[in-house]
């Protein structure tokens, strides 16, 4: 009977373990067949809406942790340095005590998941240096206005990082969120949504409710929060002692 040598077997072993650790990754995700980084439609606002030469018109979101942060990247059509003009903003359900209806910012934009309503709220700006500010829902009001622990933007992205214990987040945990451009009026809603390939609102005032399309609506993401790379390494090599030590006893019984 043919049979690998150790080296070989070992060598299968890792490999094996490596393409675990990555479809683990990959199929962590968003819910609703796309996977990190988020994409969206180009054009997707409705033609009476200006786009502030496309800096409100979203493109995509890319979403990475580490064992303490996590980190999002928005991808814009403009340039948010040189139209220095728009509002974009984050909605949160981690499964807290949500609201289905508001944000930290008080604007016709909701969400609704299958584990609450939005519970954490990043509202941000480009415009005069611009600046972040992040939201927290205790049950009956939003409280906060903190700073989140990272915000920055150049040419077409915008990068919010924020602790994990700040979310209520570990390892494992699975959110819904979204993310949503807007005007300089407090009453302006999402002009583009992140969720949803299509146009939004067709009205700057009208209200947007962001919840997942087996709900009937019209699209939400969701992150699974996973280990450092470190992490996977340490499982893999784990895998090789274990496959090392199985082949020691099995040629020591011959």
């Amino acid at each position: 009977m043919f049979q690998l040598n150790q080296p070989t077997l070992m060598k299968k072993i890792l490999l094996s373990s490596v393409a675990a650790a990555a479809f683990a990754v990959s199929s962590s995700f968003a819910v609703q067949g796309t996977t990190s980084p988020y994409t969206d439609a180009a054009g997707d606002i409705a033609p009476n809406i200006g786009t502030g030469n496309g800096t409100l018109d979203i493109l995509g979101m890319e979403v990475t942790n580490n064992s303490t942060d996590i980190t999002f990247k928005l991808t814009v059509n403009g340039n948010v340095n040189t139209t220095d003009w728009g509002k974009f903003m984050i909605g949160f359900a981690t499964g807290g005590t949500g609201t289905t209806t508001g944000n930290g910012w008080n604007r016709p934009i909701n969400l609704s998941s299958p584990i609450g309503g939005m519970d954490y709220w990043i509202g941000s700006w480009v415009d005069g240096g611009g600046a972040a500010q992040f939201f927290s829902y205790n049950g009956s009001a939003w409280s906060g206005a903190s700073a989140p622990s990272a915000f920055s933007f150049s040419g077409s992205t915008l990068s919010y990082t924020v602790a994990l214990a700040s979310l209520g987040l570990a390892v494992d945990d699975v959110f819904y969120f979204d993310a949503y451009s807007s005007g300089a009026n407090g009453t302006d809603g999402a002009i583009d949504v992140l969720a949803n390939p299509n146009i939004s609102i067709t009205d700057w005032g009208q209200t947007y409710t962001s919840s997942t399309t087996g709900d009937a609506g019209l699209g939400l993401n969701s992150y699974q929060v996973v280990p450092e790379p470190s992490t996977y390494a340490l499982l893999a090599l784990s895998a090789l002692g274990l496959a090392g030590y199985a082949a020691r006893r099995r040629a020591a019984r011959k």
